[in-house]
């Protein structure tokens, strides 16, 4: 028997995003309803990313830094028909470098271990970026991190908006719907952000719901945004990925 069998998982991620997550806990035997709680957008300044991406056709950067998957998928297609590798990149996780790789962008620098963590891409980037000129395509809500590490580091940074997050505007009414009543079993967590859109669209349920809650955390920041809420994480990813939460939740489940 597959160890997730009959286990029900709501899976949060943006719909565009949440088909790989979807697969991993159904082929582990889950039931997998999905709540799509974030929404990408593009800028709301789209003709900055545009200029950004030309100045990258033409100027000689050292260095592109992607902190998400996102980055990649909001800037890469601006260079278009033909992406020009006039600079070395960088990624923050797995994700964002597979992004770059089906892109056909190898990637140069990424953190010494495989968590998805800005901090570790700044510690790996700072012996290499004094001097440089780097370009940090990220998101309107990014956290100061990157940018201010590189600096830090001597490297000439130019950071630029390429994509912003909100809730979908269906999310409430779904999440209704999926949390009728408890108990409300799995669901994943893979950014605070989501774990504050989670309180959200619970609305008051949440107090009367989250004892029988179970969250899936993807890692130590989102696990300590859930405990900000209230809510302790019953399983917290080792790895930030996929495979990683399925692990945690089928060792949780057990």
């Amino acid at each position: 028997m597959k160890p997730l069998a009959g286990v029900r998982v709501v899976v949060t991620r943006a719909a565009s995003q949440s088909a790989e997550w979807v697969a991993a806990f159904r082929r582990a035997g889950a039931e997998v309803a999905a709540l799509p709680l974030l929404e990408i957008l593009p800028p709301a300044n789209p003709a900055e990313l545009a200029a950004a991406a030309d100045l990258a056709r033409r100027a000689p950067f050292d260095w592109w830094v992607f902190t998400s998957a996102n980055a990649v998928r909001a800037f890469l297609p601006l260079l278009s028909p033909e992406v020009p590798r006039s600079a070395l990149c960088a990624a923050v996780g797995p994700a964002t470098e597979e992004a770059l790789e089906a892109a056909g962008i190898g990637v140069d620098c990424r953190p010494a271990t495989d968590r998805s963590h800005a901090e570790g891409l700044v510690r790996a980037l700072a012996p290499r970026v004094a001097g440089k000129r780097v370009l940090v395509p990220l998101a309107e809500d990014a956290r100061p991190t990157m940018v201010d590490g590189l600096q830090r580091a001597g490297a000439e940074v130019l950071p630029v908006v390429a994509y912003r997050k909100t809730m979908p505007a269906d999310a409430g009414a779904q999440a209704a719907r999926l949390f009728a009543s408890p108990p409300w079993g799995w669901v994943t967590v893979t950014s605070p952000r989501l774990a504050r859109h989670l309180r959200r669209v619970l609305g008051e349920r949440w107090h009367e719901g989250r004892s029988t809650l179970r969250a899936a955390s993807i890692g130590p920041r989102t696990s300590a945004a859930l405990r900000d809420l209230g809510l302790d994480p019953a399983a917290q990813a080792v790895e930030p990925s996929a495979a990683g939460l399925v692990a945690a939740v089928v060792a949780a489940h057990r």
